[in-house]
């Protein structure tokens, strides 16, 4: 509440009753947080019993979580840390903890793209995962066993696989390697939002992914971002971050990751998004939520707009068309659009554009 009120961006955060039940939520963080995440007790210290969660198995390990019944859960970003002290009934305001050297949550392969072994390793794993391309009996142990025998290096080398070679590999055979081949021909048309989560960008779950589907719509203008220099509008889309923003720059940065996304794109047809309306009553126009609107929750309005064939902005630019205003809206965006020129609106006056009354 101190930082809300100071203007002070904090990281997405869910409050949650804990009942033991892990399963339970392992399942709610990847439906609205994902991956990494901090998780803390609600009523201790700033450090006490703090975790950080870069998977789901994490949790599972965790036994110091069953004492606590009620539990924060923050989606983990690295950089500055900002806490608000209180000691007694004293406000100490905002502080910042500066640690003596950096870190992150875990450690990582420098991010040679697929230059270092052991990550390009792991990313053809994710490629071929289920939420990615899904190709069945293409799991992490044939990728092990692909690669011990040089078989694949690369994501575009699934679809050049030497099936007369692999039908006399021990375990297989005509009918193993032919049924390979099937699931792996099956899989060389995928969804635009399937493929970008399947090149393994860090930061960009599936969620993410979604966002950048709908919004940019195809390959071909998601490969351009680096001729055009677009990587800021990006940060136009409502639920993706400088963080993600950032990693997506640094994949283009990298020679061995274009070179992949190129022979991707000769490999496989990647499907453009589906637009959900064309000529909808809100086309062409961009906007901003700011306030608790009445009888709708943000993610309806949202979806609302967007069905309606509108877009969605996170940030005050010149690009965005209408602020709609709830209660209790924040101020700086108000005083930003009123500088920007930028049209205000309250809750009745969107609904009639829609033909609709609260």
């Amino acid at each position: 509440k101190v930082f809300i009120k100071n203007n002070i961006l904090t990281p997405k955060y869910i409050l949650y009753s804990f009942n033991k039940d892990k399963k339970k939520l392992i399942n709610l963080i990847k439906n609205t947080l994902e991956f990494p995440v901090v998780i803390k007790p609600l009523n201790e210290g700033s450090s006490v019993n703090v975790f950080i969660c870069t998977k789901h198995n994490v949790i599972k390990k965790i036994k110091l979580l069953e004492n606590y019944k009620k539990i924060i859960i923050e989606k983990f970003i690295p950089g500055r840390e900002i806490q608000a002290a209180v000691i007694g009934s004293k406000k100490l305001g905002a502080i910042e903890l500066k640690p003596r050297r950096k870190f992150d949550a875990v450690r990582r392969c420098p991010d040679r793209g697929f230059d270092c072994d052991k990550m390009a390793k792991e990313r053809i794993k994710h490629f071929v995962s289920k939420e990615a391309l899904n190709i069945e009996g293409f799991g992490k142990k044939i990728v092990e066993n692909f690669w011990s025998l040089n078989l694949i290096r690369l994501p575009q080398d699934i679809f050049k696989l030497d099936y007369a070679k692999i039908e006399n590999l021990e375990g297989w055979g005509k009918q193993s390697a032919t049924n390979l081949k099937y699931s792996i021909d099956l899989r060389k048309k995928i969804s635009f939002e399937k493929f970008i989560y399947s090149l393994g960008i860090r930061h960009i779950g599936l969620e993410n992914a979604k966002l950048i589907s709908r919004n940019l719509r195809s390959l071909k203008n998601f490969m351009s971002l680096p001729k055009k220099n677009n990587f800021t509008d990006l940060l136009n889309i409502d639920g993706m971050g400088e963080t993600q923003v950032n990693s997506i720059k640094n994949f283009f940065l990298n020679d061995s990751n274009k070179k992949v996304l190129n022979e991707l794109e000769k490999a496989i047809v990647v499907k453009d998004a589906k637009i959900i309306t064309t000529g909808g009553l809100l086309n062409n126009k961009t906007f901003m939520l700011t306030g608790k609107l009445e009888g709708i929750s943000r993610a309806e309005a949202k979806s609302l707009i967007e069905e309606n064939s509108g877009s969605i902005l996170s940030n005050i630019s010149k690009k965005l068309d209408y602020l709609i205003i709830g209660e209790k809206p924040t101020k700086r965006k108000v005083t930003e659009a009123k500088n920007l020129k930028i049209k205000i609106i309250n809750q009745d006056e969107w609904l009639k554009m829609l033909n609709k009354t609260s």
